[in-house]
């Protein structure tokens, strides 16, 4: 299976919407989109800092996608943006767990209860 990808804007939020399965092959189209939207190049806009990840479709994620968001993560949180994640199935909430990245990733039941939450 591939991966699917697409931004929906949220308020100040950049909701990206994560389908598929994320591993070492489909890495790089999560990462080229992320960088569009920090640039703004998926909203037309100057630059975007705060972005949630919806997790919701995604079926499959190995280590390679847990590094992609940890870089991300930290990316924003340097310049002073956020980086959020959200509706995570049990498999892939399991990675964040067994590698006690619950403590330090913004980790959230759902994308309203991401958006909503003050930045």
């Amino acid at each position: 299976m591939d991966l699917q990808v697409r931004s929906e804007a949220q308020g100040a939020w950049e909701v990206v919407v994560v389908s598929g399965e994320l591993d070492a092959e489909t890495v790089p189209a999560l990462s080229e989109h992320l960088e569009r939207a920090v640039s703004g190049a998926v909203r037309r806009v100057d630059r975007i800092d705060w972005i949630v990840l919806d997790l919701a479709e995604l079926k499959f994620m190995d280590s390679t996608g847990l590094a992609l968001m940890v870089d991300w993560h930290r990316r924003l949180d340097a310049g002073g943006g956020r980086f959020r994640l959200a509706s995570m199935r049990p498999a892939v909430h399991k990675l964040f767990r067994l590698t006690d990245l619950t403590a330090v990733m913004s980790i959230h039941d759902t994308v309203g209860d991401a958006t909503a939450e003050p930045a």
